[in-house]
């Protein structure tokens, strides 16, 4: 897919759309004020000023807003959509088609005999579609790994939230590699928050 950022085995993220990036962040602090920034090193101190208060300052970075694309496990989906603030729209198995698409782990013992359960899962989920099944009844069939795909609609300061949760040492490593991709995406599209959240977050 055009634009994405591989994870996993068949697995991908990619941004559809930004809105505000930075200046939002500056703009939403700044009219409390009614401020205006001598220089634009001026706006990159008050980022990192408010990324490193305490307690955090974190409406001012809600005004920036992501719409992420993403495929990966359901199990990970799952995890995924805890997270509360966002909002998350999914590809239903009701009412579509499950692709014969499933994560393998690497490097296991018997992932032979994995991919086979996976596989016939598989067969049996299309021989019963053909013979009648409602998909949303088919559907009970197939596991955890099969790949999902869903858009995501989230702040800034709620994705932060989720980055932190999700590397950390005690995440799903399938999960990190998600949140690793994500948070590539989050310091290119805005550099000053991202570098500071890094900085003063992740490496805190």
């Amino acid at each position: 897919m055009s634009g994405a950022v591989k994870v996993l085995d068949k697995g991908w993220v990619r941004v559809e759309e930004t809105m505000g990036g930075d200046d939002a962040v500056v703009r939403g602090a700044r009219i409390c004020y009614q401020s205006v920034a001598k220089s634009p090193e001026a706006d990159e101190r008050l980022i990192r000023r408010l990324i490193r208060s305490d307690p955090g300052h974190n409406t001012v970075f809600e005004h920036a807003v992501f719409r992420f694309n993403v495929k990966c496990p359901i199990f990970v989906a799952r995890q995924w959509m805890r997270h509360r603030i966002g909002s998350f729209n999914e590809r239903s198995l009701r009412y579509c088609i499950a692709e014969r698409d499933y994560y393998a782990p690497a490097d296991h013992e018997r992932l032979d005999d994995y991919r086979e359960h996976m596989d016939r899962s598989f067969d049996l989920y299309e021989q019963l579609l053909e013979s009648g099944w409602r998909r949303e009844q088919a559907r009970g069939l197939l596991g955890t790994a099969v790949y999902t795909e869903f858009i995501w609609t989230v702040n800034a300061w709620s994705l932060m939230n989720w980055l932190r949760k999700r590397l950390s040492k005690g995440a799903q490593w399938e999960h990190q590699q998600y949140a690793k991709a994500i948070l590539a995406i989050f310091t290119e599209a805005m550099p000053i928050t991202g570098g500071a959240f890094e900085e003063y977050v992740l490496k805190s």
